[in-house]
């Protein structure tokens, strides 16, 4: 199997023939008018402004692709090429180490429209001319399409638990029958709860029932992994209920993301955030004595579903955290975007950059 490798300059002739071969097998809907108005542009523009991948065989280059950011611009393979599996294999690369999410696909061309298709590819939008302003309409799509956004505000712990569980069982058996379902991103508040994961240890609930009472809190054991949290008004939660595999994403690093969309969040607060080894979450000061978390995760997988998600301290009442081993941690501390900052922070603010980040990762 030959390697995907980067062109050299010295190859850019080819890669344009590879082009006008692979457009006149696929496009037949472009006349040659158009091809021949586009090519010197395939050379002298498009060649040059992006990074390229390509695939060469015994008979020349077989195909090849240019990605600018999480774009894939282009993906032609030669006609000799067709139904080799290059082209698999160029996209297999585009998702997995160069990250792509974003194409445009001409809408008469069914074909490529089905291979994006496959890979779960699906359409959030359509122009009626393509970037030329010529009248063959484009249709752009996305890496899992459109994700539902949801804001159920301050919910009880019982309730959003039954009503994620609805959904995400609908996901998981929709998914098996290959009937269509949605991909959605729950944000929510809720009352003063304790949760407890599969893993977690009764132990790190330092309080009794009676007591809970008093502080006006309760505690459930649930399905998620992790141990213990606390959840509790000012504290912003967030649901995925999400099909893995339509973003080619495995459990760890779906988990990745989730650190990474929070750690973004707070750098756009001036606040340095990162990870700590072998502990889930994200974190404050790590490294050093005053390490603290500002933010819990906890994820429950089946069939490469998702449900529970996170929960980012905002203007959460930390008195709560000191009830509990966080996490299963005795020795680390907790803290918020309000503590660090010294403010009070807009909820409706940290809301929409959670999702912004989330939504440009996934």
């Amino acid at each position: 199997m030959y390697p995907i490798i980067q062109p050299a300059p010295d190859d850019f002739d080819e890669l344009t023939r590879l082009w006008e071969a692979s457009v006149r097998a696929t496009h037949h809907f472009i006349p040659e008018t158009y091809i021949q108005k586009l090519k010197p542009l395939v050379w002298s523009v498009y060649l040059h402004s992006m990074p390229l991948y390509m695939v060469r065989g015994d008979a020349g280059i077989e195909g090849f692709m240019g990605i600018n950011g999480k774009m894939l611009e282009m993906l032609f393979v030669h006609p000799r090429a067709i139904g080799t599996g290059v082209g698999k294999r160029l996209m297999h690369y585009a998702l997995e180490h160069c990250h792509v999410r974003y194409v445009d696909v001409n809408e008469q061309n069914e074909k490529a429209y089905g291979f994006y298709s496959h890979f779960r590819f699906r359409v959030i939008g359509r122009d009626a001319r393509d970037a030329s302003g010529e009248p063959y309409p484009i249709l752009h799509l996305k890496l899992g399409g459109i994700m539902k956004i949801e804001n159920w505000g301050l919910v009880p712990y019982a309730e959003a638990w039954e009503r994620q569980t609805e959904l995400f069982n609908a996901v998981v058996e929709a998914k098996q029958v290959g009937e269509p379902y949605e991909n959605r991103m729950i944000f929510v508040e809720h009352p003063h709860v304790y949760t407890l994961g599969k893993s977690g240890k009764e132990a790190n609930m330092l309080l009794g029932e009676a007591q809970l009472k008093m502080i006006g809190a309760t505690l459930y054991h649930i399905d998620r992994g992790g141990d213990i949290t606390y959840h509790g008004p000012g504290q912003l939660v967030c649901y995925p209920i999400l099909n893995l595999e339509d973003y080619h994403l495995g459990l760890k690093e779906y988990i990745h993301v989730l650190e990474e969309a929070v750690i973004r969040v707070c750098a756009s607060y001036g606040i340095e955030a990162g990870r700590v080894k072998g502990a889930t979450g994200v974190w404050l000061a790590t490294g050093t004595p005053q390490e603290r978390k500002i933010c819990a995760m906890g994820v429950r997988s089946s069939h490469f579903v998702t449900m529970h998600g996170l929960a980012l301290n905002v203007n959460t009442d930390l008195r709560y955290f000191s009830y509990i081993h966080p996490c299963g941690f005795m020795d680390k501390g907790v803290t918020s975007l309000q503590k660090e900052l010294g403010c009070e922070v807009s909820m409706e603010e940290v809301t929409e950059r959670l999702r912004k980040e989330l939504s440009e990762l996934l």
